[in-house]
C-alpha cells in the first residue's frame, strides 16, 4: 500500500475523488469506477485486514454480489490507489490505534465504541494518522483544478476530517458527504448532522438532497455551477 503523498497519475484520469472509510470491499468506489472511466479514486482504510481484503478479493474469488466489491483491473490501471491511514484533525503524521469490531469491521473506528449497540471489539490495531491537509499539501494540482467529491465514512471522525482540511475545502472541493454517527462512539459526540453541516456552511457550502446519496451532502457554493456535471453516489444500492 502507497505512502499517503505517493499519487500516481494515469493518463486518462480527468477528475479525481476521495473515498474515506472503504469499509471490507470499497463498494462506493468501485460504483464511481464503474461508472466514470476517467476518474482516479484515492481511497483510504485504516483496517490492514479491510485493505488486503480489498487487494484480494477479486483474485480468483466469487463474491455473492458483485457489484459491492472492487474490480481488480482498476487497480491494475492504478484508478484506483489505495492509502493505509486513518484521518483525523492532526497536524503531521500520528501514531495512534485503530479499534477493529469483530461484528464488522467496517464499523470499526478511532474511538472505542457502545459494545451492546455495535457488537464487541476484536484487537486494537497500531495505525499512522493524517490529515486532510496533508494530502492536499502533496497533491498534483498541477493536473486536477479542483477534487469532484470526497465521501467520508469514519466511525466517528467526519467532522473531524472535515476541519483537518483546512482552506482547502473551501477553495478545492466540490462536493461533499459525511455521516453524522457519533452517538455510536465514546467521546465522538461532537460529530453530529448539526455540527457537521454548522462547520460545512462556514466553509461556503450548502446542504442539498441528492438523489444518489443518504447521508448528509453538501456543495461548494464556488463551484455552484458545476452541480450538473459532477457525477456523485454513496448509497449501497446501484442506482439508489
Amino acid at each position: 500500500m502507497n505512502l499517503y503523498d505517493n499519487i500516481f497519475v494515469p493518463s486518462n484520469c480527468k477528475h479525481v475523488k476521495l473515498d474515506i472509510g472503504l469499509s471490507h470491499t470499497a463498494p462506493i468506489s468501485n460504483k464511481w469506477l464503474i461508472k466514470e472511466p476517467n476518474v482516479l479514486v484515492l481511497g483510504y482504510e485504516p483496517v490492514i485486514a479491510n485493505c488486503n481484503n480489498i487487494l484480494s478479493i477479486n483474485n480468483g474469488i466469487t463474491h455473492p454480489f458483485p457489484d459491492f466489491v472492487l474490480e481488480k483491473k482498476f487497480i491494475q490501471e492504478k484508478r484506483f490507489q489505495l492509502f493505509n491511514y486513518a484521518l483525523d484533525n492532526v497536524n503531521e503524521l500520528k501514531e495512534g490505534e485503530i479499534i477493529v469490531n469483530k461484528r464488522d469491521r467496517g464499523t470499526s473506528s478511532l474511538y472505542s465504541h457502545n459494545q451492546i449497540t455495535l457488537g464487541p471489539i476484536d484487537y486494537k490495531q497500531p495505525v499512522q494518522i493524517i490529515s486532510l491537509k496533508m494530502i492536499f499539501d502533496k497533491f498534483p494540482w498541477d493536473k486536477f483544478e479542483y477534487i469532484d467529491y470526497i465521501k467520508i465514512d469514519a466511525q466517528g471522525s467526519d467532522l473531524n476530517i472535515l476541519k483537518s482540511a483546512g482552506n482547502y475545502l473551501k477553495e478545492k472541493v466540490v462536493y461533499v458527504t459525511a455521516e453524522p454517527d457519533g452517538h455510536y462512539y465514546i467521546g465522538a459526540e461532537n460529530n453530529t448532522e448539526e455540527n457537521i453541516t454548522s462547520y460545512m456552511e462556514s466553509q461556503n457550502f450548502e446542504r442539498i438532497n441528492h438523489p444518489f446519496t443518504v447521508d448528509p451532502t453538501y456543495i461548494n457554493k464556488k463551484f455552484i455551477n458545476m452541480k450538473d456535471e459532477i457525477f456523485i453516489h454513496q448509497c449501497g444500492n446501484w442506482p439508489c
